[in-house]
């Protein structure tokens, strides 16, 4: 199908929101990023002929979407008998190509960019050859392929992916705990840029943007935002480059912009730095707030050339001895998991999606790390791991092995186009600066610091080979299979770790880090079964069935994620294992409540809580362990709040029933938590059939075989000849894949059984729209803000304030809001003339605001005009400060608004006040009473709401004659309707 690009000349302009007239810049830019992860055609295998020859046809070839593996396969991998240096399986060339029409400008810049591709890639463009990237499967790269395509016509990308052995591709070359899956694995984009452009992240070690946060404290953050942009017209070119912070409502709440001019054919480099100070939102697993950053690159004229977003969470790490690993100043135990990034069938073809679905589990599991294991994962994950408030260490592709100078350079180069990838999210900690198994390897450390100096390094050792200790890295990161010990100048991190299946391992050793600061945290091996050539499984030798797994290779959850959650998570629970987690004389339940009742057939067991001993002591929640010999009938366990008489939750489970029906589910995380699964023609949806006894009680056993069928614009991923439809599984549940369409349908899905009553499910997708925005162009609100401070000729300016002065009597001025918006500002008194004045000595926070004003005497009042105001909420805030040691004598403020609607303030305002200090000239002087450090904080707050007319007035007035009336400034601020879904 045909690509189509639109080229839109378009100048940030102002737009009337509908819920008032707040300002709206919509940055869409002449600049384009398409996805074209649809449309492909796949071959397998050599091919007779090159790209590049006249005899060259893709005719015959099927008809995929991508992410795409090199071959669907089944949970043992076709049965190979493969060893772990992967000889033979998916060891392979395969070839893609997709026709895209491509809009544009004679001078456009036209990329093609990948994700990651297995491994080695070549291209070709309209029977071009264009180049070869060789650096490795994953990470991203991309061609610059502007002078093989024709604007404005059809052009063909064929691709040739060399999956084959490599020894000069890490981690090629060696053996491997994991499967280098072969295939077009992740997602592809087409890139039409004007000439003047930032560069991609990966280029070099300046190139892309760059957001890091250099000063973070509980109240105020720095922000530096490094960006790269490159000229590759054939003229010289003047630009601009802007940025703006946005908050999660999509407000503006900062903005720099600087002039540029670029020679043709080179490169600059441009930093902003700014920051927070008001009302900063710190990033947290508990409160993952993201701010954007949002950059862009303008022409003369003001129109928007190339605009990017990055996500921005405000956070600071530190490592400190004896404490621990600080996260925003306070201890924080990092508790989770490694993750490998391929499903079963799939491979690591793994659309956005079921990245996002992986990270929801980890969340509702309570677990708040992630270990990326061993190679860097897609950009989805990370993306879901900022807004979810999971905290990931990366690392380059390696297992073991090490290889020539040629290998070890593209490995130093993945780390390099890792850390430029992924250095933009808060969620990462820090970069594997190792080889698994092996220890520190400097030349990765070097390079890590060298890229990214704001995050840690980790060796990645192990307790039988290399160093024992973190050596030139920051952090001792070790496998702890065999009890780890730490340096004592060192904090030490397990990378892995094993467990058991019944848990009972798993709650020892994270009892023994949660004892010890020095033991930051720790991540069991593996969150979810996984597929490797190391044969461990008697069934399925191919999979490796992991003791501390807490998922199964579909996502099914193990004991461990049930004890994981009653151990980090507040929301009550409880939940009786299944048969994976019991023993024949005692039946295990997990709980986050102090005390439970067990029930046998409606029957009370007894009430029961948790036995603690040396091996437990430093946990919430360990699990419970029920004296009872459960052979068959129905547990009901009920777990009760602190004040022993409420249920706060429930659980049954039954045993020794026939199996009688199947109950089919989609799964319940996909569908929640603002999952939105469109029908964009690549994402995956998981669903279970589950084999029960008549009342819906879970038959835990091997899953009989079953079938499924699918109605709707969807398909079912594989089918009988991997085992994949009809399918046989384990503990009562029936596992299948499906790929949705490219159009809105309800999906309906059967399960049938042999002797079972057949189940069926529906789940409604709706159309994905456009197939995916062609712009990275958030749309922003940017609400008028102005802050003001009086006094007379010789006042000392507040920073950040337009600095009013006035010798005496009325005034009024046209002043330019933050957001360049006109308001006309008039003051007035009555019978007497307003007084403006300045004075000296007045610390504290907005000292210099405070400490000028103008006065009224007598208690007449001080009237704030404002006109040309936009339509809309407005909150104002007034300082009112009076120079004063003597309370007794301030005597409260009364407001009066004129001219607008709903219009709120302070029945009763009295004033901060503070004796100030008298200077000498030297710089000495009696000490204040410190009443004055009151008056930043000490503001009155009114709210109201401009109409059409655009007025609005606020008079101060004393209610007793003979005090004085003061204002010291003020800060209008133009309130926005709340979220906004366009970032």
């Amino acid at each position: 199908m045909s690509l189509r690009i639109f080229f839109l000349c378009l100048i940030s302009c102002v737009v009337l929101d509908v819920f008032g007239q707040v300002k709206t810049l919509e940055t869409t830019s002449i600049s384009v990023r398409e996805n074209i992860n649809l449309g492909w055609r796949y071959h397998k295998g050599p091919v007779k002929h090159q790209p590049s020859s006249a005899q060259w046809s893709a005719h015959g070839w099927e008809e995929v979407s991508l992410p795409h593996s090199y071959a669907l396969t089944s949970i043992n991998l076709d049965n190979s008998t493969d060893d772990k240096s992967q000889q033979t399986f998916h060891r392979d060339i395969s070839f893609y190509q997709r026709t895209v029409n491509i809009s544009g400008r004679p001078d456009s810049k036209v990329y093609l960019e990948f994700e990651g591709a297995h491994q080695k890639t070549r291209l070709w463009v309209n029977g071009q050859y264009v180049g070869e990237h060789a650096v490795g499967a994953y990470t991203p790269f991309h061609f610059d392929i502007s002078e093989f395509v024709a604007l404005g016509q059809t052009n063909t990308l064929t691709l040739e992916l060399d999956n084959r052995r490599n020894k000069q591709i890490p981690p090629d070359g060696h053996t491997a705990d994991y499967v280098l899956f072969g295939g077009l694995y992740r997602d592809v984009y087409l890139n039409v840029l004007d000439p003047l452009h930032f560069t991609f992240d990966w280029d070099s070690n300046t190139s892309g943007i760059f957001v890091s946060t250099p000063a973070v404290t509980k109240k105020d953050a720095t922000v530096t935002v490094r960006s790269e942009v490159v000229n590759a017209d054939k003229k010289p070119r003047k630009f601009y480059v802007q940025t703006y912070i946005v908050d999660q409502q999509a407000v503006v709440i900062k903005r720099k912009r600087t002039e540029h001019t670029l020679d043709s054919g080179t490169t600059r480099l441009v930093k902003h730095t700014t920051g927070i100070d008001e009302n900063l939102q710190l990033w947290s697993p508990d409160s993952p707030y993201l701010y954007k950053v949002v950059s862009q690159v303008l022409n003369e004229e003001g129109k928007v050339l190339h605009s990017k977003t990055n996500p921005l969470g405000i956070r600071k790490f530190e490592l400190v001895l004896n404490k621990g690993l600080l996260l925003n100043g306070e201890p924080i135990e990092i508790i989770g998991a490694n993750r490998h990034q391929h499903f079963p069938y799939i491979g690591d073809a793994v659309p956005n999606n079921l990245h996002r679905l992986d990270a929801l589990k980890f969340k509702r599991s309570g677990m708040n790390l992630v270990r990326l294991a061993h190679y860097p994962h897609d950009n989805a994950f990370l993306q879901a791991c900022d807004e979810l408030g999971l905290i990931v260490v990366e690392e380059p592709p390696t297992w073991i092995g090490m290889g020539d100078e040629l290998w070890m350079a593209r490995l130093e180069e993945a780390a390099r186009r890792m850390i430029r990838n992924h250095r933009n999210h808060p969620s990462v900690l820090g970069w594997g600066a190792g080889i698994n198994h092996r220890g520190t390897i400097k030349r990765l450390h070097y390079a890590a610091k060298e890229e990214d100096p704001t995050r840690i390094s980790m060796n990645n050792g192990t307790l039988w080979t290399g160093e024992q200790h973190s050596g030139i890295t920051d952090l001792y990161a070790v496998m702890d299979y065999r009890g780890a010990k730490r340096q004592a100048d060192d904090l030490l991190f397990a990378m892995e770790h094993s467990g058991s299946t019944d848990s009972l391992s798993l709650q020892e050793i994270v009892s023994r880090y949660k004892g010890d600061p020095n033991l930051i945290g720790l991540a069991s091996w593996s969150a979810h079964d996984s597929q490797s050539f190391i044969k461990r499984d008697e069934q399925y030798p191919n999979l490796s069935v992991w003791q501390a797994a807490s998922w199964d290779a579909f996502r099914l959850p193990k004991p461990n994620y049930y004890w994981y959650q009653s151990e980090l998570t507040s929301e009550p629970m409880v939940h009786i294992a299944d048969v994976r987690g019991q023993f024949e004389q005692q039946v295990q339940v997990f709980t986050n409540a102090s005390e439970i009742e067990l029930l046998h057939n409606d029957r009370p067991v007894g009430r029961f809580k948790a036995t603690r001993g040396a091996q437990n002591e430093h946990l919430n929640s360990p699990s419970i362990l029920v004296p009872f010999h459960w052979q068959s009938g129905t547990l009901t366990a009920l777990a009760y709040h602190s004040d022993g008489k409420r249920v706060v939750a429930k659980h049954q489970r039954t045993k020794g029933n026939d199996a009688a029906k199947l109950e089919v589910t989609f799964d319940t995380d996909m569908t929640a938590d603002g999952f939105d699964i469109t029908a964009d023609g690549s994402s995956i949806i998981l669903a279970y059939a589950k084999v029960t006894d008549q009342q819906g009680g879970l038959i835990d056993k091997d899953t009989p075989e079953v079938r499924f069928e699918l109605q709707g614009h969807g398909q079912i991923v594989g089918d009988k000849s991997i085992g994949a439809n009809p399918v046989t599984w384990r503990n009562g549940h029936a596992p299948v894949m499906i790929r949705v369409g490219t159009k809105a349908t309800v999906l309906t899905l059967t399960a049938h059984s042999e002797g079972l009553q057949s189940g069926s499910a529906s789940l409604t997708l709706n159309a994905s729209g456009e197939e995916q925005s062609k712009r990275d162009a958030p749309r922003l609100l940017d609400p008028l803000t102005l802050n003001v401070d009086f006094g007379n000729h010789e006042q000392h300016p507040q920073e950040n304030f337009y600095v009013w002065s006035h010798q005496s009597g009325n005034d009024a001025r046209t002043l330019t809001a933050d957001n360049g918006q006109p308001v006309k500002v008039a003051l007035s008194g009555s019978t007497e003339p307003l007084h403006w004045d300045n004075t000296w000595g007045v610390p504290g926070d907005l000292s210099f605001l405070i400490e000028d004003g103008i006065n009224n005497t007598n208690g007449q009042p001080i009237t704030l005009h404002f006109s040309q105001l936009p339509q809309g909420q407005y909150e104002l805030k007034t300082w009112h400060h009076m120079l004063s040691d003597d309370g007794d004598a301030i005597r409260p403020l009364r407001f009066t608004s004129q001219h607008s609607n709903n219009a709120q303030s302070v029945s009763q305002y009295r004033p901060t006040f503070g004796k100030r200090i008298a200077i000498t000239e030297a710089g000495g002087g009696e000490r204040g009473d410190g009443g004055s450090n009151k008056g930043a904080a000490g503001f009155a707050l009114h709210t109201f709401t401009v109409n059409e007319q655009g007025k609005a007035s606020l008079s101060m007035a004393a209610p007793e004659g003979n005090q004085q009336v003061r204002l010291n400034g003020f800060r209008l601020s133009q309130l926005t309707p709340g979220a906004v879904d366009d970032i």
